[in-house]
């Protein structure tokens, strides 16, 4: 899904690595950071979705949008929303709080992509620990704060104390040296 050209534009390499200096072949390297995980916010017709931070709204075709915030409110008028905690004044064209003391412009909703389904079995994911994140087959779920889980491009590797590398399995950390010891 993600990836990177590699000099030549005839091949790309999986986020994560890097292009080999010949440009033949991609490479990962060890100890590197982890990535963070993509999220979705799922429409409830259960087929569309909206990027992290964002919120489902009913468009005027009926279809769902995508309000480019959290927890916003969708206008009546099926076109535009307004962020948490404000009213839609479509007459002025603001979004407003009840306190007055927030006044301003309506945003407009982007369209809702369709879910992708369930991948098959060659292309499974490890999902993380948090049931929302997923990292790809093959990868290991690193928790990078509280709340937001990264992927690591090793299988059962070992994810450092930083929040931000990994290292082999059956190797450790070394976050002095930025290295990883057997």
């Amino acid at each position: 899904p993600q990836s990177v050209p590699c000099a030549g534009g005839h091949r790309c390499c999986p986020r994560g690595s890097r292009c080999s200096a010949d440009g033949e072949s991609c490479v990962t390297d060890l100890g590197m950071g982890a990535q963070p995980a993509p999220r979705a916010v799922p429409c409830p017709d259960g087929q569309s979705e909206c990027p992290d931070d964002a919120t489902c709204c009913v468009t005027s075709s009926g279809a769902w949008g995508c309000c480019p915030m959290p927890q916003a409110s969708c206008c009546a008028d099926k076109v535009h929303c307004c962020p948490h905690a404000t009213v839609c004044d479509l007459a002025r064209g603001r979004c407003v709080s009840p306190a007055g003391d927030t006044d301003v412009p309506l945003s407009a909703a982007f369209p809702a992509w369709k879910r992708q389904p369930p991948a098959p079995v060659a292309l499974r994911q490890v999902l993380c620990p948090d049931g929302r994140s997923a990292c790809p087959d093959g990868a290991t779920c690193c928790q990078l704060s509280p709340t937001r889980y990264g992927c690591c491009p090793l299988q059962n590797a070992v994810c450092c104390g930083d929040g931000q590398h990994c290292c082999p399995q059956g190797t450790t950390c070394d976050l002095i040296h930025s290295t990883c010891t057997s």
